[in-house]
């Protein structure tokens, strides 16, 4: 097509095609809350998560509180959520439980939001604030909503993410005492015997602090210790371990009576 043949096909059409478009802007602009809606979630069903963001927002800001607002919201945060951007999709289920506190959507949006923290949460050697988030978030979850279905799914994460604290603690006591500061390794032993009592770190915490107060050469309290280690955990793998070093604890304790007469 000449350049001058093209001039004259866009005189002619494009007013044409800027009115279509003006009128298909019109009509959807038009449209209802919930029939907006309805046009976002089939974006959303057929995982055109960016498309169903523009719908579900128009509504929160256009019809904010129509019979589907909560919805909307809870669909924006689910948007996020799918694809793995899970500090706005926290944004937004939170919004949904503060602004839509009677809706439906609450009790999923709970466990959604400890869910985000939990997909953030890093390694064991990482910060773990995001862990804490999570933890904070799913213990609200089944504390706001003990019947909920989810609650089981929620406990075994919790558990799984005290377990990733408790990790960090006692790599951080094996550490220190690797370098023979036994004093520093029993703050993070004792971190975990306080805190994370639930964990299943906490034989190994108490086996490591008896060993930290046998080398600093305090034998009546790793004895002491060591006795509670065989109350609390009778079928450690760590109990030959403990045994032993509460005997050589107490054959240290004979000779320094020996000693003193």
């Amino acid at each position: 097509m000449k350049i001058a043949e093209m001039r004259k096909f866009l005189i002619l059409f494009l007013p044409l095609l800027l009115l279509l478009g003006c009128s298909s802007s019109k009509e959807v602009a038009n449209l209802s809350a919930e029939d907006r809606f309805e046009i976002g979630k089939e974006k959303f069903d057929k995982k055109k998560y960016l498309d169903a963001i523009e719908d579900f927002k128009y509504i929160l800001i256009q019809y904010p509180g129509s019979t589907v607002a909560d919805d909307a919201q809870f669909y924006l945060a689910e948007c996020y959520f799918n694809r793995g951007e899970y500090l706005l999709a926290s944004s937004e289920y939170e919004n949904l439980i503060h602004n839509y506190p009677t809706s439906e959507f609450v009790p999923l949006s709970r466990y959604k939001l400890g869910l985000c923290y939990y997909n953030l949460s890093p390694k064991s050697q990482l910060d773990q604030t995001y862990t804490y988030k999570a933890i904070d978030a799913l213990q609200g979850f089944i504390e706001y909503h003990p019947t909920n279905e989810f609650v089981q799914d929620a406990e075994r994460k919790i558990h799984e993410l005290i377990n990733k604290l408790a990790k960090k603690d006692y790599e951080t006591g094996l550490f220190y005492m690797r370098r023979e500061f036994y004093k520093a390794a029993m703050i993070y032993f004792d971190s975990i015997i306080e805190r994370y009592p639930d964990s299943d770190y906490l034989d190994k915490a108490y086996a490591g602090k008896i060993e930290c107060l046998f080398k600093r050469e305090n034998y009546n309290e790793a004895i002491k210790v060591a006795d509670e280690f065989e109350r609390k955990f009778p079928n450690s793998d760590l109990l030959d371990m403990v045994r032993k070093i509460k005997r050589e604890a107490q054959l240290n304790v004979g000779r320094e009576m020996r000693t003193s007469r």
